[in-house]
């Protein structure tokens, strides 16, 4: 084979090689397939609420939220339900209150839960 038929297939091949590379770009089995789930809780709307309890319905995954009112969970991509436990409300609190989050790969979904503190009321 001579040096230009050599150089013809070496340029070609490398050509092949870079169009799959950027065809494959977030298909790749090395992209990521988890998704992330920030979640906030205040305190009457106005601080964060921490060291409560949130949990990922049908998982393992359970926490209390930070000092910043958040917890953040690595999950699959897919549909969840988020719970927070123990969040106050018009009259007595509630035991929890869930909330639908949908998680796409290498994406954050965000639940934001409110404990309304004032809203409890004074006979309890």
């Amino acid at each position: 084979m001579s040096l230009q038929v050599f150089r013809t297939v070496a340029c070609k091949l490398a050509i092949a090689c870079c169009a799959l590379t950027i065809l494959s770009c977030g298909r790749s089995p090395l992209a990521p397939t988890t998704g992330r789930v920030l979640v906030y809780v205040s305190e009457n709307n106005t601080r964060p609420a921490p060291g409560k309890t949130i949990e990922i319905v049908g998982t393992s995954l359970r926490q209390d939220t930070d000092e910043n009112g958040e917890a953040l969970f690595i999950v699959s991509a897919g549909s969840y339900v988020v719970r927070a436990y123990e969040l106050g409300g018009p009259g007595p609190g509630f035991p929890f209150v869930d909330q639908s989050v949908k998680v796409e790969r290498a994406r954050t979904s965000r639940a934001v839960f409110n404990d309304c503190t004032i809203c409890v009321s004074p006979s309890e």
